[in-house]
């Protein structure tokens, strides 16, 4: 049983490639990959995350308001997170969809040297 439990949640994920080729926004997502880049704002931070689908990464709004945002203000690239929330359509300029997480779970750590 807990295979098939561990099956069905692998396939609950949808690949960066899938994400940016949505034609409408998605209220219930959740992607996983390498963290690329992280910047920060004042009260939240754009995570670029890429899976090895795409070239393209998605871009991962983590607002302040997550339970672990001081450990998301910690990532560096090389870091692998899964990241769920909803896909919505991207104000910033080269990109058509984001992810407003709302919930961001480290899967592990990259060294920043």
């Amino acid at each position: 049983m807990a295979i098939l439990r561990q099956f069905a949640d692998v396939r609950s994920i949808t690949s960066i490639k899938d994400a940016l080729q949505s034609a409408t926004p998605i209220d219930s997502v959740q992607v996983q990959g390498w963290v690329r880049t992280r910047r920060d704002s004042k009260d939240f931070s754009f995570i670029e995350l890429n899976d090895g689908s795409s070239l393209r990464n998605l871009q991962i709004i983590a607002r302040e308001t997550l339970p672990n945002y001081s450990a998301v203000q910690r990532l560096t690239t090389g870091a692998a997170i899964a990241a769920s929330g909803a896909l919505i359509a991207s104000q910033g300029k080269g990109q058509n969809w984001e992810l407003a997480a709302n919930n961001i779970e480290i899967v592990g750590t990259a060294d920043d040297s």
